[in-house]
């Protein structure tokens, strides 16, 4: 994905930290006045995790990462901006400018409750005001719902706590994933004759409600269907959250290897079985899922 330089575009404007429907309508807006115009489309997003600068325990839907890898087609250009003190003391209008002295932004694109500036005092009526007084066009897209939900990434957030990750998929307008490396892990899964894929998590990084999911794994230009533990591994009596991928029909070693596991069901809570036999029979049916 290209970074933004002094191409002529239209610009949307927002975090678009989870690309969800609402994002995506958004961005095919900025999309669509740009192809009209003979313009570039341009997408702002945060650099790091935004959140940790008004809480420290703000997690990302997903990371700057992973966004770049959602807005790959979406887009012509990204403009990656680091949300730090001197960002968020930055007045609404000092902000604009800055944009239009770095860019050759013809237009901006944001949604009807975009706020920005320091004290959040910029919205989208202030953005209007000074597009018209700057010679730029300016569009604010309105409220979009899915089937009457509201579509925000508050509300993909509680999805995700509390485990309905079809909700949270419907929202976002593809399953949730996690992107990462493969790490090694006790080798517990190979005792019971099912390979795992342990992965390092991202930093900032939401994770789903505690359970095990029905899972698809993309690594090496291949996708496996798995089981996912997120959570404990209380039948070993480790109390370390991660993040343990069971596969199907799979013998490869995919150590330091980049893999992206995609949610699709919850399955079951996070239990603890009596003997580590019955536990293996158990993970040989969770990573049949999708056969039932």
């Amino acid at each position: 994905m290209k970074e933004l330089g002094n191409e002529e575009v239209c610009l949307a404007l927002g975090y678009f930290d989870s690309v969800h429907l609402g994002h995506r309508n958004l961005i095919a807006a900025a999309r669509d006045y740009a192809r009209k115009n003979g313009l570039g489309c341009a997408v702002a997003t945060f650099s790091n995790n935004a959140y940790k600068v008004f809480n420290s325990t703000g997690k990302q839907v997903y990371t700057y990462a992973e966004r770049l890898s959602l807005l790959d087609g979406m887009c012509d250009y990204i403009l990656p901006m680091r949300f730090d003190a001197r960002l968020k003391d930055m007045s609404a209008e000092i902000f604009l400018d800055t944009l239009i002295a770095k860019h050759n932004i013809k237009a901006f694109v944001c949604g009807y409750d975009y706020l920005f500036g320091a004290g959040a005092k910029g919205d989208s009526e202030f953005l209007k005001s000074y597009c018209a007084a700057h010679g730029l066009h300016c569009i604010v897209v309105p409220k979009f719902d899915v089937d009457g939900m509201r579509v925000s990434t508050t509300d993909i957030k509680h999805c995700l706590n509390a485990g309905d990750i079809e909700t949270a998929n419907k929202l976002l307008g593809e399953p949730f994933f996690i992107g990462g490396k493969v790490v090694r892990g006790r080798g517990a899964g190979r005792m019971f004759d099912i390979p795992t894929a342990n992965v390092k998590l991202p930093l900032g990084k939401i994770l789903p409600k505690c359970g095990v999911y029905g899972t698809e794994c993309e690594v090496n230009g291949k996708t496996y269907y798995g089981a996912t533990n997120v959570g404990a591994r209380p039948t070993f009596g480790l109390s370390k959250v991660v993040v343990e991928t069971m596969l199907a029909d799979f013998n490869e070693d995919i150590y330091d290897a980049d893999i992206k596991i995609v949610f699709h069901k919850f399955l079951r809570g996070v239990t603890k079985f009596e003997t580590p036999e019955l536990l293996s029979r158990q993970v040989k049916s969770d990573v049949e899922w999708h056969r039932k």
